[in-house]
């Protein structure tokens, strides 16, 4: 895995802030430290205070709840630190509006879990999904979590999900309706090269042109073999086939 210094905002237009190590050894290896009592959690979360911190009825955040995760499930996986593997079967879920990885050591006790300390050393693996932990301009406090979901020879390929909280909104006339609260979800793919983190665009043209280098030989990869590049499964095998023509 490349080092991560600096992070893009478009494929044409770079800024320097978020900055990361070498996650190179992704499923970690055998440690002393696995399954150890290291302090991993920041803070525990009490989840019968979320709809009120919303201003929402319990009834009306559990109607939405779901969306405000990658996936509402805890589901079991690993933490590492840098090599080693600290804990492994942790339940874990990726909290998109939070920006958070959230731990529970039993998911029958419903009333409190704990959230994961925001360090770059600490990533986690939950399932098939690698999640890395990347400052902002040595802030941990403003960086973020990014899934890596393909890993090439001269890029990467990272997604950044969030979720944002839409408020309800009353009607302005007979003529409109309410509109209930809501949770929307946002995904954003980069490719990682030489520490420089490039956002692919919106549009199928602007997306080939992100791999400039080989446009001509992935656009004919894509038309040959019909796929979408808006659809992850596809955009990760034209990832894979534009990294082996570098």
């Amino acid at each position: 895995m490349k080092n991560i210094l600096i992070f893009v905002l478009s494929a044409l237009f770079s800024i320097q802030g978020f900055s990361q190590k070498n996650f190179a050894r992704k499923d970690g290896g055998a440690s002393g430290a696995a399954n150890s009592n290291y302090d991993l959690f920041s803070r525990t979360i009490d989840i019968n205070q979320k709809d009120m911190s919303f201003g929402l009825t319990k009834a009306e955040f559990d109607a939405i709840k779901d969306d405000a995760y990658l996936n509402i499930k805890f589901i079991p996986g690993n933490i590492y630190q840098d090599e080693n593997l600290l804990k492994s079967n942790v339940l874990m879920r990726y909290n998109a509006y939070a920006d958070e990885i959230e731990i529970t050591e039993n998911v029958q006790k419903k009333s409190k879990y704990g959230a994961l300390m925001k360090d770059p050393s600490i990533y986690v693996k939950i399932a098939n999904d690698i999640f890395v932990f990347i400052p902002y301009n040595d802030s941990n406090e403003k960086g973020g979590y990014f899934n890596i979901i393909a890993d090439g020879k001269n890029y990467d390929l990272y997604k950044k999900t969030t979720s944002v909280f839409k408020e309800p909104r009353k009607a302005k006339s007979s003529y409109d309706s309410d509109t209930p609260p809501s949770f929307e979800k946002t995904t954003k793919y980069y490719l990682v090269e030489n520490g420089v983190f490039f956002e692919l665009p919106k549009s199928r043209s602007r997306i080939l042109k992100a791999m400039d280098l080989k446009k001509n030989e992935v656009k004919k990869y894509v038309k040959e073999n019909s796929l979408d590049v808006f659809k992850e499964a596809d955009l990760i095998k034209v990832f894979i086939y534009y990294d082996s023509l570098l």
